[in-house]
């Protein structure tokens, strides 16, 4: 058993570490002040992801994109997680939802940012004011009438929808039948009800959005009728995976710097690491970074080698997530601590990464939700194959 990256894998991580010092990292105060860069700056970062072949890799080569595998995937976001505001997202490729584009929607939503011409190609609306993890539950419809369906019904923190060239709609078409829909921006009957404050300083606001008698065509259904839990699904899982990947770049980013800090300063004396209580926060840290270092790497390597089916691959992504999002949380606060005053400042990574990785544990799935699921896995797989 070969735990070693390849070469090829040795590079990649090279070269999406340096993509994110040199690029990422020095722009984390001005999206912390300004909650944007220019579009000259966002562009070039897009083009230089492409010349690095950092971007579009969760897109198959006949559709122009790099086609990497989940591990190549999950290598670079782990990298790109070590940037605080979100800047991970010059990272990777648009909604994997895209790929089931028509050709004409391929062309004028998937095509640009493959090219990297666009910021936000779309952006995602789920969850609703009664509900989110649990889309049984959705309220919002889309009625038949002619030849256009009609969109009724309201979605919250649809990230980016105040920027996209268009929003991925998730609606009711009939009884146990939901379906997507693409909504340009500034459609009739689309509108942005409020645009609320977050923890979180980063270049996609989480609007809430109103459809109101919001006529499509046919030609905006994505993918089929009702199948929209397949993809959506889909989207869970590959996201899911890459929170995960995140969580360990910043949990060694802020590992890293809490190293060098304890080496440094000193108290009473003594190091701060000689003292046993801090010393152990960073054993304890070093230890659950391992840990969810390994699951998320096999997972995806399960997934590239088709040794698990997509119902496993569900639940492990979702333990990945669990675990990976909460490690990552309980590193951040001990950083925090260990800093001191200083942990308390944002100038510091440790606050702002104590402040961003707090969402990693509800959106996609809140881990309660990923819990659920976990446990209907053991009570229905076989726990041989689930946790080997």
């Amino acid at each position: 058993m070969d735990f070693e990256l390849t070469p090829e894998l040795k590079t990649l991580q090279a070269t999406a570490r340096r993509f994110t010092e040199e690029e990422l990292i020095p722009r984390e105060m001005e999206v912390e002040e300004r909650e944007a860069l220019s579009e000259e700056t966002g562009g070039r970062l897009r083009k230089r992801a492409i010349a690095l072949g950092l971007w579009p890799m969760n897109v198959p080569k006949a559709l122009g994109g790099l086609g990497s595998s989940v591990l190549e995937q999950v290598i670079a976001q782990e990298q790109a997680g070590r940037a605080t505001n979100d800047l991970w997202g010059y990272v990777g490729g648009p909604y994997n939802a895209l790929l089931h584009c028509n050709a004409e929607q391929r062309r004028k939503y998937l095509d640009p940012t493959v090219r990297g011409e666009v910021a936000t190609a779309a952006a995602y609306a789920i969850t609703e004011p009664g509900g989110g993890s649990d889309t049984s539950g959705l309220k919002t419809t889309a009625t038949k009438k002619g030849g256009r369906w009609v969109i009724h019904g309201e979605k919250w923190f649809v990230t980016g929808g105040e920027r996209a060239l268009a929003v991925i709609v998730q609606a009711v078409t009939g009884p146990g039948e939901q379906t997507l829909f693409i909504v340009d921006r500034g459609a009739p009957g689309m509108r942005i009800k409020r645009i609320p404050q977050f923890m979180t300083r980063t270049e996609d606001k989480h609007p809430e959005m109103v459809f109101e008698n919001c006529a499509v065509a046919e030609g905006q259904m994505l993918g089929k009728r009702g199948g929209a839990d397949d993809v959506t699904r889909a989207w869970f899982r590959e996201e899911r995976l890459h929170i995960a990947a995140r969580c360990l770049g910043a949990a060694q980013r802020l590992l890293e710097e809490a190293k060098r800090w304890c080496a440094e300063r000193e108290a009473f004396g003594r190091k701060l690491h000689e003292h046993q209580a801090i010393g152990f926060m960073l054993a304890d840290s070093a230890t659950e970074l391992y840990a969810a270092r390994l699951m998320t790497y096999k997972t995806a390597w399960e997934e590239d080698s088709g040794r698990s089916d997509v119902k496993e691959l569900h639940a492990k992504a979702s333990m990945a997530k669990l675990y990976a999002s909460e490690m990552a949380n309980r590193v951040a606060d001990r950083v925090v601590q260990i800093f001191g005053g200083r942990g308390y400042c944002k100038d510091f990574a440790a606050e702002r990464h104590f402040r961003h990785l707090r969402v990693d544990r509800i959106w996609e799935g809140t881990s309660e939700i990923m819990r659920s699921i976990i446990l209907n896995g053991v009570m229905k797989r076989d726990l041989s194959r689930l946790v080997s």
